[in-house]
Order: C-alpha cells, then structure tokens, then sequence
C-alpha cells in the first residue's frame, strides 16, 4: 500500500469515526425541549384591569421543572413580575425589575412549588406560578372550535344577532363565577361591541356562552371572545378565540353567514424546540464537509 493511500485510508476513518459520533450526539440531545408558558401584562391597568381580578393573564399558570415563563408587557407603562406579595414585599425568589412596554421578561423554574408574585409600580396586579410534575389539577377551559352560531332576529324592522359558543372545561374541577367578554370589531378596528357576562363550566362538561348585538349594521365583523375568572376562583387559565362573520339586514329572521371559524389565540404553553431536526441535519452536513476539505488538504501537501 502506497503512503498516500494509507493516509488516506486513515484520514478515512477518522472522518466516519466523526460522523459516528456526531450522530449519537444528535441522537441523545433530540428529545431536548424547552417549554416556555406565557403571561401577557394586559393594556388596561390604570383601572386595574376590572372587571378581570388580575392584570396578569393568566393569573394561575402551571409549569413542569425545567421550564421558563415569559412575560409580556402589552401594557403604555412599566411593570415588573417580582416573587412575593404585596402584603409583605418581595421574597427574593425572582424580580424581573423593570419591564417597559413591549417589552419581556423570561424566568426559569427549576424547583417544584408555588410562586406567588405581583407588581411593585403599581402594587396592585398579581399571579401564580405553580411548578409541579403532575399535570394541572385546576379547571381549564377552552373554547369549542366550530361551535359559534349566529341567528339574526327581526321584530318591528327591529335587528338583533344572538351570538351563542360552546365552552369546555377539560379539568378536574369546576370553574365557577367566569367572566366571558365579546368584543366585535369591523375591518378597520373599530370596536362596535363590548359586553361581558358570567357563569359556570362545570368539571368535563361543555357550557353555552349567550349575547345579544341590537341594531347590528351590515358588513364584516371580527367577532373576539374572552374568558377570565372572578376573584377566588384563581385555578384556571384564560382562553382566547376569534371568528369573522358577515351580517345582512333582513327581512326576517334567519342565521347569519358565518365567514371563518375559530382563529384561536391561545395563550398556553408552546413548546420549542432547542434542536430542531433540520438544524442535526445541516449541523451533521457541515461537519462532514469540514472533515473532508481537512483531509483533502493534508493529502495534497504529502
């Protein structure tokens, strides 16, 4: 065997033992996922929030160890999400310090436990933070896809939509007292409707949300509902949903043409991914050609 061909055979073999073990690497870091949930710091705390109990939303949010929470401020003024309460101050356990508008804060939780904190620029919102290994005990509703029905009704050349959506609780428990709030919007953003109501989703059961829009004017309209809970019934999360429906004005009463259903906005936990299978694969790509153009280069000076 020539001295080329042996250095080449041996270069060889380095560069698959590379390849051998860049494989088993990527294959022991390929079920590595981070989870990060979110909680938006909503516009509107210059009233507190009200008739919602927290500015945070979620108020309750529950995280395995391991994982990160975000927040989001949505809100025209600095605030902050400091460990503790706003009975006996901050505890220590984290301080996002300020966060100015459109602006976020990431913690990682790595201890099972529940954090309580609140707001130290305006003392008033508050939220949890449960760390646990067990899935969430608390009531977690969401609303049903393709479950809106819109009827228009007519008396006296008088208009009315009667707007109704399903809610489930996927839960254990019962969420009591739960604020539910539609909001229609047309093309532009103008807000033509703003009404709140309340009731109950018993545990695994679904419920009928109900309103009621008088005189609607014809077009196309963003309808946005919401779900928030009272105080006291701080164990579950908010959900979010929007659909678009255009409105007639007719004669007599008939349901009305719903456009496109269930733009779900929600506000839970996603996963990302930290290695995504296409980065192993560009990843493993460069390396090998790394390896090669260094062997190829060695050769030549022999």
């Amino acid at each position: 065997m020539s001295k080329m061909k042996f250095l080449y055979s041996l270069r060889f073999k380095h560069v698959a033992y590379g390849i051998g073990m860049t494989v088993f690497l990527f294959a022991l870091a390929g079920g590595a996922y981070a989870s990060d949930s979110q909680v938006v710091i909503v516009n509107g705390t210059a009233n507190h929030c009200l008739p919602y109990p927290s500015c945070y939303k979620p108020y309750e949010i529950d995280v395995q160890p391991g994982n990160t929470v975000t927040w989001v401020n949505n809100d025209n003024k600095a605030h902050t999400a400091t460990a503790g309460t706003t009975n006996y101050g901050p505890v220590g356990m984290f301080d996002s310090g300020t966060i100015p508008p459109g602006h976020s804060y990431t913690q990682f939780f790595g201890t099972i436990g529940r954090y309580q904190y609140y707001d130290q620029m305006d003392m008033w919102p508050s939220g949890v933070v449960v760390v646990s290994n067990q899935g969430p005990t608390h009531a977690e509703i969401g609303w049903v896809n393709g479950s809106l029905s819109v009827t228009s009704q007519v008396y006296n050349d008088n208009q009315k939509l009667v707007v109704t959506k399903q809610i489930e609780n996927t839960g254990g428990i019962d969420a009591n007292s739960v604020i539910f709030r539609l909001r229609i919007l047309n093309d532009s953003g103008f807000l033509f409707y703003d009404n709140t109501t309340s009731g109950n989703v018993p545990a695994r059961q679904n419920a009928t949300v109900r309103f009621t829009w008088n005189n609607p004017q014809p077009g196309s309209y963003r309808l946005n509902f919401n779900s928030e809970n009272l105080p006291g019934q701080t164990n579950e999360n908010n959900d979010v949903s929007s659909d678009l429906i255009s409105v007639s004005k007719p004669n007599t009463s008939q349901p009305e043409s719903v456009m496109a259903k269930n733009f779900t906005l929600d506000d839970k936990n996603t996963t990302v991914p930290e290695f995504g299978p296409l980065s192993f694969v560009v990843l493993a790509v460069s390396i090998f050609s790394v390896l090669m153009i260094s062997v190829r280069s060695r050769l030549f000076k022999v």
